[in-house]
């Protein structure tokens, strides 16, 4: 864990602030081949790009844009030729899969995750938050669950970071009214200076809290940021910021690729440009989305695309024509929470933890009914009944009866909607109704999880 510094902030800020669109491609540009180089010589799928005729070198953003070939998530889920460097060998895994409900294992150094922290303090900056402000945190903390002595060293270790950082955390999996209740209570007991959490909780713990409004504006909270997801519904940003007496900004970004981009007070969205080269392509006013990271990484993503959009609009800047600044919304897709018999609401993240401890998994989807929560998954080796009941046993965790209704399914592919999207979240036998297992549709746009809080 490193320190942010405000100094270095600051610092920061000002490039943001003073630097020419043509500064910035020249930047990008430098680190896009400093990169490149060091891909190509020392992992084998940039190796065999090379080979087949990609350039050593790139003269301008326009052309490697239109030479480099997109990367995709079937690419870095192919071991058989390799997308990561093993000099230094991997730290960790980024482990994501989220809304899309395919799930990928990103090998990953530690250091890497440095570079991200700066991009998120910098955002939070626009809004006039310090690394010396409190932070209320609501997220899934699916680490800190268990109940094994590794376990007890995480919370541990958490805990002291936490302290370090100025952090409360609350879970975020638990979306039950008496939660929601609580966790807005704990608001008001811990007395933080914004708010971070995912984005269809955050809308529930404001809809759960309304009658606290008066409270709330006392405690003259500077931000409320959403994230992994959109806000579920049009008036979202609106009941937040009203319930809450604060500004509401959005982090844009994925688990992969850490945070790209942040919403602004002036509005719209900023790239975090000197880490992500958001590409933009003439002729369209929604963009898919394409990102390339420009700092090192045991995983180099080039032109790596997250099955996003964002919306440009006049107002957008950009950087040799083809580099985004600047731009109006993001969008994708937003799911549906977990209704337990018990009365709770279990947030989609939940699903991500439990299948975290399974090898082998490369897809997965929660089918919910009255008196059932199956999950099916896609695997490249038959599961054995360990998996199965680590499974069992992380779903425990979030909540008893979870783990009690958890059935864990092989399938060859997992269902899609008429549309071909591939659903995290489906509902069978009318559970939509209140039944057992159910799950609330949330509708609206989605990013990509991106991992906060150190």
């Amino acid at each position: 864990m490193a320190w942010i510094s405000e100094s270095r902030l600051q610092a920061l800020d000002r490039d943001y602030r003073t630097w020419s669109p043509s500064r910035i491609a020249d930047y990008q540009l430098a680190r896009i081949n400093e990169l490149w180089d060091q891909a190509f010589r020392s992992i084998p799928y940039y190796r065999r790009l090379v080979e087949n005729g990609l350039p050593r070198r790139f003269a301008s953003l326009p052309q490697y844009i239109a030479t480099a070939p997109p990367l995709t998530r079937e690419i870095l889920q192919n071991t058989d030729v390799p997308c990561w460097s093993r000099d230094p060998r991997p730290d960790s895994r980024r482990v994501t899969g989220g809304t899309t409900a395919r799930r990928l294992q990103v090998p990953a150094w530690r250091r890497e995750y440095d570079e991200n922290r700066l991009d998120a303090w910098l955002g939070r900056s626009w809004y006039g938050v310090s690394p010396r402000h409190r932070l209320m945190l609501y997220w899934g903390h699916g680490r800190e669950l268990g109940a094994g002595w590794r376990d007890t060293v995480n919370r541990w270790r958490r805990s002291v970071k936490d302290r370090i950082q100025n952090y409360r955390r609350h879970s975020g999996f638990d979306m039950s009214e008496a939660a929601l209740e609580q966790a807005g209570r704990r608001l008001l007991e811990d007395g933080a200076h914004f708010v971070l959490g995912y984005a269809c909780y955050l809308d529930r713990l404001a809809r759960a809290n309304a009658h606290l409004s008066s409270s709330y504006a006392a405690l003259g909270l500077k931000v409320v940021i959403g994230g992994a997801e959109a806000f579920p519904f049009e008036d979202s940003e609106t009941r937040i910021g009203e319930v809450f007496h604060a500004p509401v900004g959005m982090e844009y970004g994925s688990e992969e690729t850490g945070r790209v981009a942040h919403t602004h007070p002036d509005g719209g969205y900023r790239v975090f440009w000197k880490s992500h080269l958001l590409e933009y392509h003439p002729g369209s006013e929604w963009q898919d989305v394409f990102v390339t990271c420009l700092f090192p990484r045991c995983t180099p993503l080039f032109r790596y695309r997250l099955h996003d959009a964002y919306e440009v609009s006049g107002e957008s800047r950009r950087a040799a024509g083809c580099s985004t600044l600047s731009f109006a919304r993001v969008t994708g897709r937003s799911n549906r929470t977990i209704r337990l018999p018990n009365g709770r609401r279990l947030h989609p993240q939940a699903v991500l933890y439990v299948i975290q401890g399974l090898s082998g998994v490369n897809g997965y989807q929660a089918v919910c009914r009255k008196d059932q929560v199956t999950l099916n998954v896609t695997v490249s080796r038959p599961l054995a009944e360990a998996d199965v009941e680590r499974a069992r046993a992380a779903a425990r965790q979030v909540d008893p009866q979870f783990g009690a209704l958890l059935t864990v399914r092989e399938v060859a592919e997992l269902e899609r909607t008429a549309a071909g999207k591939t659903p995290l979240i489906l509902v069978r036998d009318g559970s939509d109704d209140g039944g057992v297992g159910s799950a609330e549709g949330a509708g609206g746009a989605d990013s990509a999880s991106a991992r906060v809080g150190g």
